[in-house]
């Protein structure tokens, strides 16, 4: 499945984008709309996920978007790896109680760690709450890719890939290998990692891939 991060457009723009996908990550922080815009998104009747980094809001401010997602119907929530314990335990509580599937990510703009930090990452990650955990790597060398794929032989609760132009195979072989969903931009001047691909281009691929 693929999945579309929004970010950086209008609100009218959000809602035809989410309306004509099927999964759509709405980056709260990167998009600076009201609480009843917000609401209006996460009711539309897609999978989403609600997702708020620490670059535009207090933490406290944060906590009560993320709730509002989860209560406007917000499948899945994604919290970093490195958020206040506090915060991280409270939103995923409260996810938990009402049905949300927590999310817990890992970024990483540099290098791809050794495997067993990556191991120890993923331990962390669910003994945090995590149902699924996100590792986003960035791939230096081609080893980099095959360290960051074998992790799909030991867990099934994992999207891992590597950013960057030498990771872009990742990306298309994670939803092969155990993920439940590879992120896109909606086109390429709404990209919001490096090496991203578009909704467009993964459709390409992912028929060429089916039709041999």
């Amino acid at each position: 499945m693929i999945c579309i991060s929004l970010a950086e457009i209008p609100f009218n723009d959000c809602i035809k984008a989410i309306e004509k996908t099927e999964f759509a990550e709405i980056r709260i922080d990167k998009l600076g709309f009201s609480e009843d815009q917000l609401q209006a998104l996460f009711n539309i009747n897609r999978k989403t996920i609600a997702t708020c980094r620490p670059c535009s809001y207090t933490d406290d401010k944060r906590k009560a978007l993320m709730k509002l997602a989860i209560d406007s119907g917000a499948r899945y929530i994604d919290i970093e790896y490195e958020a206040p314990e506090q915060y991280s335990k409270e939103l995923v509580e409260y996810a938990h109680n009402n049905n949300t599937v927590v999310i817990i990510s890992y970024h990483n703009f540099d290098e791809t760690p050794e495997k067993y930090q990556l191991e120890h990452i993923i331990e962390k990650a669910e003994l945090m709450g995590a149902d699924r955990v996100k590792l986003a790597t960035t791939a230096n060398t081609t080893a980099d890719n095959a360290r960051i794929l074998s992790l799909y032989e030991q867990h099934t609760n994992i999207i891992a890939f590597c950013m960057g132009e030498i990771g872009i195979v990742t990306r298309v072989a994670a939803p092969y290998l155990g993920a439940e969903f590879t992120f896109a931009a909606l086109n390429k001047k709404l990209i919001t990692a490096p090496g991203q691909l578009t909704y467009m281009e993964f459709n390409d691929i992912f028929k060429l891939i089916k039709n041999g």
